[in-house]
């Protein structure tokens, strides 16, 4: 068996600022996270015209057990039928979970405060996902151009024009172009086929509840911090630890020592250690061991690209350790490490751990003060 020398890195301080103190010291394998929806098929379903084996059965069950969409009252869901633009504009406002009592004016003038879904159009009016333009349609079919354009505007999906998605079908001064691609990439919304997205086709009730749940799923992950968009490449990246319980584990080692020298404990910040994890696979992918990325700079560089908020900042690098326990050790050995660690006027922690090919683990703690 090949043998790895355990290293940790060394300590500088950068004053950039009669405001703003830095210490940073210098000197895995894919992993995707997915969420499932689970419902039993062979449950009695409460439509005559879907049952356990239909294509969306489950993303239709889920979204009417939420309250998000809804059936007939002669006991059918109509999964074939084109979805109307005040459907979508429900089903997509109710998902978002957010108050839709609002005294928000509506310009639509077809559209009365009676309407069945009008609290909903109000509220997707107000948050900008929709125009607040004179006319709604509200009984029109909606295109899948447009449901695009709902979608990443709902759930805050990052549109750009550096996309890895095309389709032969939409031109380059097509509106809803980066809408489209930008919602392709992420796997919200695919093509009619290997080469056609098909814009103009209308989306039918069925295809309107696998893509809210889908936007759903997509934004449960950005605000578990398991997708991050990347500005530098203009693409979402996983951010999934290798092991949550050895970064909780290795909070508390240090947790332990600053109370035994009279620090206050520091919090566990998600945002740090989702900036951890990018470190982490950034050596890993990158293969390079220093406190400077060839791709990202500098770790407060990192941190601002990734909108992270700070007035101090540091950070502790290591590899080749196989427990918390002796990496915490590691770095309490050394004057440095063991500095920033106890370092007093930092307030928060995060730890991100990757693994490369050959199974050696990459740590990475950020401290900052806030």
């Amino acid at each position: 068996m090949r043998k790895y020398n355990k290293v940790i890195s060394s300590t500088i301080i950068f004053l950039l600022s009669s405001s703003i103190i830095l210490d940073f010291e210098i000197k895995a394998n894919n992993e995707e996270l997915s969420e499932t929806i689970h419902i039993e098929t062979n449950q009695e379903t409460p439509f005559k015209d879907v049952n356990g084996s239909y294509w969306a059965y489950v993303p239709i069950m889920e979204l009417v057990k939420s309250g998000y969409m809804e059936g007939y009252e002669d006991g059918t869901f109509k999964p074939n039928n084109y979805a109307t633009r005040a459907e979508a504009a429900s089903a997509i406002a109710r998902s978002l979970n957010i108050p839709l009592d609002d005294d928000f004016q509506l310009k639509a003038k077809d559209l009365s405060p009676s309407h069945r879904y009008y609290k909903e159009i109000q509220t997707l009016a107000k948050i900008g996902v929709i125009d607040n333009s004179d006319y709604f349609r509200p009984e029109e079919p909606l295109t899948r151009a447009q449901i695009a354009k709902m979608l990443a505007l709902a759930y805050d999906v990052e549109v750009d024009e550096v996309n890895y998605t095309s389709f032969e079908d939409i031109p380059d001064d097509f509106w809803a172009k980066h809408f489209v691609e930008s919602l392709a990439d992420v796997d919200i919304i695919q093509g009619t086929t290997d080469t056609t997205f098909s814009p103009y086709d209308y989306v039918t009730r069925a295809q309107l509840s696998v893509l809210v749940t889908r936007g759903i799923e997509f934004q449960k992950k950005i605000e578990g911090h398991q997708l991050a968009y990347d500005y530098l490449s203009k693409d979402y990246i996983l951010t999934v630890n290798t092991s949550i319980e050895w970064t909780n584990e290795v909070v508390q080692l240090v947790n332990e020592e600053r109370e035994k020298v009279g620090v206050q404990p520091l919090t566990h910040d998600v945002e740090l250690t989702q900036l951890a994890i990018i470190k982490a696979q950034d050596m890993v992918k990158r293969n390079y061991f220093e406190h400077y990325s060839p791709y990202y700079g500098h770790p407060w560089d990192m941190a601002t690209l990734f909108d992270y908020e700070f007035t101090r900042f540091g950070e502790n690098i290591a590899r080749n350790f196989n427990n918390p326990k002796d990496v915490v050790a590691a770095w309490m050995a050394s004057e440095t490490h063991r500095e920033n660690m106890l370092r007093e006027n930092y307030t928060n922690i995060g730890v991100g751990i990757k693994a490369d090919v050959n199974g050696n683990y990459y740590w990475v703690q950020l401290f900052s003060s806030k």
